[in-house]
């Protein structure tokens, strides 16, 4: 079915200058026919448009659809990066907390050690002074013992 530049510049979504273009003396002559101030295409020569336009059309959507992906990419790099950077931030942090609770166990463990220090010393002085504690019983006892013999 014949077209009008308009009608086929709708369908294919392109401007009615750029069909004009694209149909030369040559071919007006060969698909176009006058009717009043309107050019009717006959259905080759809409054929012929419609694939002149459709790879154009094809070869943009897919620059199109490139550029899509390339920034598709550019976010995903994007995205890795602020992962990544996080990921070394909370790692940093990780890491000062791990040497923060290593220093703790650490004098928790001197403490520990010196706590059991001090407890040994002890107990061996509440040795000693048990012993001297008995000593001087003995010492007192024996010393209790010759004056009660001598004066019975």
């Amino acid at each position: 079915m014949p077209k009008t530049i308009r009608e086929l510049s709708e369908e294919l979504g392109v401007s009615k200058t750029a069909i004009t273009k694209f149909l030369t003396p040559e071919k007006r002559k060969l698909f176009a026919n006058q009717i009043d101030n309107r050019l009717s295409i006959s259905d080759e020569g809409v054929y012929v448009i419609r694939s002149h336009f459709s790879s154009k059309i094809k070869a943009k959507i897919d620059n199109q659809n490139d550029n899509q992906v390339v920034e598709n990419k550019k976010l995903v790099v994007d995205f890795n990066n602020q992962l990544f950077t996080t990921l070394q931030a909370e790692l940093a942090e990780k890491n000062k907390q791990i040497e923060k609770l290593q220093k703790n166990i650490d004098q928790q463990n001197v403490l520990l050690d010196q706590q059991q220090k001090l407890t040994l010393q002890v107990t061996q002085q509440l040795e000693n002074y048990k012993e001297q504690i008995e000593f001087n019983d003995q010492q007192k006892n024996e010393k209790d013992t010759p004056q009660n013999s001598d004066t019975s």
